[in-house]
């Protein structure tokens, strides 16, 4: 098997608008770390697949679909071989045109417009850079991540659960030439790169474990792939918004950084082991989400009278958008992807995927080399658990700030677990 990889620093323009927190009411002021935009090509003897990184918050359908385009117009890729991912990094533009909550931003289409001319060209270049290599993998765990889920009489508090279920697992595969050196390690680790508000651009705690682990191992490259951590936060002793407050956030970043990155190491060091087989293939399954309910006009004025602050805002953003009465999206593609390289298998779902789905997609699987990814495709928004619902909390509720109409149906557990299913078995 043959692998190419090239990346290219996508910082934006000083003054661009962050996305990532609504609280943010004035523009970035300046830059902590890069940005960047990564590809890796791989080629087997009859087959071709391209996994696109991004340190960006969130990715839209379009921008994914015009990329998609542009890579089969240039090199005949369909869409089944190309995955798109994100890190999730919230020190990064605001990647849509503004919806509840940010109204006040302003979005860049230049911005994103140059990001598609980067990665095309970052494509190009990990393609003439293909060589042999031999993959391993392993894994360990770390317990940076926390939930952010507590459960307080039946109610979610949004403030740090040291008991609650996280994946800690950081599962890590590296790429090595026939001469032994590294060309290539990515790993995974599924929690939120939140750990700090203000107006610098960065690439937050995971572009932190990159750079360690490329300064502790000679000519390497790294890829850090977000795992299924949606409700997942790092550096959090009570809750979120004090963290904010603090004067050491880019410390405690660094340090997260850093730890996560000796985790890494600690795995190359003492757990990989060769992976078997030189097969390599893909697959993609699309699936459509529907919602719980599609208010008309007359609900609309009532909640934007009313005295929950989120539904009047939302109401409002919606009556400004509809003259009439609303015409509601039916539903929301969610676009699954997986890959195949040897005997590791890579799940990459659409949006944000509470940690639950890659724990027990991985339960169920216990002898497979598996990664789950979230932040796939499309930032469709937040993908809770059925028993969530009842909880509330952010991640069931945050469909307001997508501009939706309501939350997603009650079906969406058994729709998301069914079809990463059928991914998988369409790899076997």
């Amino acid at each position: 098997m043959k692998l190419g990889f090239a990346e290219r620093i996508v910082t934006p323009p000083v003054g661009t608008w962050l996305g990532g927190f609504s609280s943010r009411t004035e523009p970035s002021q300046g830059v902590r770390d890069d940005l960047r935009a990564q590809a890796a090509w791989l080629q087997s003897s009859d087959f071709e697949h391209v996994l696109v990184v991004l340190d960006q918050v969130g990715i839209t359908q379009g921008w994914t679909d015009a990329l998609q385009k542009r890579l089969f117009e240039a090199w005949g890729l369909n869409a089944d071989q190309v995955l798109v991912h994100w890190t999730h990094t919230h020190c990064a533009p605001l990647y849509r045109e503004p919806t509840p909550g940010f109204e006040h931003a302003v979005f860049s289409t230049i911005y994103f417009e140059t990001l598609l001319e980067d990665v095309l060209e970052v494509c190009r270049m990990a393609k003439e850079n293909l060589e042999p290599v031999m993959f391993s993998f392993g894994s360990g765990s770390c317990d940076l991540a926390v939930s952010r889920r507590l459960i307080v009489d039946g109610v979610n508090q949004f403030a740090a659960n040291p008991f609650a279920v996280v994946d800690h697992e950081v599962p890590v595969l590296a790429a090595i030439r026939p001469d032994g050196s590294s060309k290539l390690i990515l790993f995974s680790y599924g929690c939120h790169p939140t750990m700090t508000n203000n107006l610098l651009f960065s690439a937050e705690y995971p572009g932190v474990a990159r750079r360690v682990i490329e300064s502790r191992i000679s000519g390497v490259r790294v890829m850090f792939l977000q795992g299924c951590g949606a409700d997942a936060v790092v550096g959090v002793h009570s809750s979120e918004k004090q963290r904010y407050l603090l004067d050491d956030q880019w410390e405690d970043m660094e340090a997260a950084g850093r730890i996560l990155a000796w985790k890494v190491l600690l795995i190359l060091a003492h757990q990989m082991e060769p992976v078997s087989g030189n097969s390599l293939s893909s697959s993609t399954i699309s699936r459509n989400l529907s919602f719980e309910h599609f208010p008309g006009r007359t609900e609309l004025e009532e909640h934007a009278n009313g005295a929950h602050l989120g539904d009047a805002r939302w109401a409002r953003y919606q009556l400004q958008r509809f003259q009439d009465e609303p015409v509601w999206p039916r539903g929301v593609e969610a676009r699954f992807h997986g890959l195949r390289i040897g005997d590791v298998y890579i799940v990459g779902h659409p949006g944000e995927v509470t940690s639950a789905y890659g724990l027990r997609l991985k339960e169920r699987h216990p002898r497979m080399k598996l990664i789950t990814l979230g932040y796939c495709h499309a930032q469709i928004g937040y993908i809770p658990r059925r028993s969530m619902y009842d909880e509330g909390g952010y991640e069931v509720d945050a469909w307001r700030t997508w501009g939706y109409p309501s939350r997603w149906d009650r079906s969406i557990e058994q729709l998301f677990e069914s079809t990463a299913e059928a991914v998988i078995s369409r790899l076997l």
